[in-house]
């Protein structure tokens, strides 16, 4: 099995005069990153830390066309058990995975509407690692066009536009705001790590995750409060709870994530 996609760059804050040779490289290796994390992630159920312990799979660079700036690359799937899972995901819920997983870690909220894919979705995000803060360092790269050249990158699988990174992305994850003031919200907890006290807040079961991150150390009953939660949500069930938060947004405004101060079961 072999999907093909391409990333493509364009004007931005600059017009395109041609990609720096150090920005593209950069950007492809970020872009790699991504797809070999996340397909991974998608496809084996397992978070890794180091892109080449990618399992089933490859990642292949595919042959430019002739005065284009578009690269073009291939996943090439090589294992027989990784075949079947992604033959029974299909194209339309492995586009819905690959936009969740390069947008929502820049301020473009994007929730699946496939099935499969929702349902993996909320099995990642359940486990003790997050993917997205894994793919941190890899989108970042990416953006190195957009912030050393002015440019904007598309990724894209045929005319289909999976993910757009421009000036508003790089302003996102190159910026955090935190709220003097706090506030109380009610939600629901989508994944939770007790070790580490962060984890990911929803307002509704089709909702897009926030991530949250202790303010200090979680007492007892908050860390049970947001257990039960989360139990009951892999469960089918909303049950929120209620959480003292600072929200922690980029320099325009876009809700990046909550400093938890304290939390308790919703009445």
């Amino acid at each position: 099995m072999e999907l093909g996609f391409h990333v493509k760059f364009t004007d931005g804050r600059r017009r395109f005069d041609g990609l720096d040779h150090y920005n593209g490289a950069t950007a492809l290796l970020g872009l790699s990153q991504v797809f070999l994390i996340a397909l991974n992630a998608f496809y084996n159920r397992e978070i890794l830390t180091q892109a080449p312990s990618a399992k089933g799979f490859r990642v292949v660079l595919g042959k430019s066309k002739i005065g284009s700036w578009d690269q073009y690359f291939n996943i090439i799937i090589t294992d027989p058990r990784v075949l079947a899972v992604a033959t029974d995901l299909g194209k339309a819920g492995l586009y819905d995975l690959l936009k969740w997983a390069l947008t929502s870690g820049v301020g473009l909220a994007f929730v699946a509407k496939n099935r499969k894919a929702k349902k993996i979705i909320r099995e990642l995000e359940k486990k003790n690692e997050d993917l997205h803060e894994k793919l941190e360092e890899s989108i970042k790269r990416i953006h190195s066009p957009v912030k050393h050249q002015g440019f904007t990158v598309h990724v894209m699988t045929g005319q289909q536009n999976l993910a757009t990174f421009n000036e508003a992305t790089l302003r996102y994850i190159e910026t955090e705001v935190i709220d003097d003031k706090t506030r109380k919200i009610r939600v629901g907890v989508s994944r939770f790590n007790a070790r580490t006290g962060t984890g990911r807040f929803i307002v509704d079961v089709d909702a897009a995750s926030v991530p949250f991150y202790p303010a200090d150390v979680l007492t007892k009953g908050a860390k049970r409060a947001l257990v039960d939660s989360l139990a009951w949500l892999t469960r089918d069930k909303f049950v929120p709870v209620d959480a003292i938060v600072s929200q922690v947004t980029s320099a325009d405004g876009h809700l990046k994530s909550y400093r938890v101060h304290a939390v308790t079961a919703a009445p």
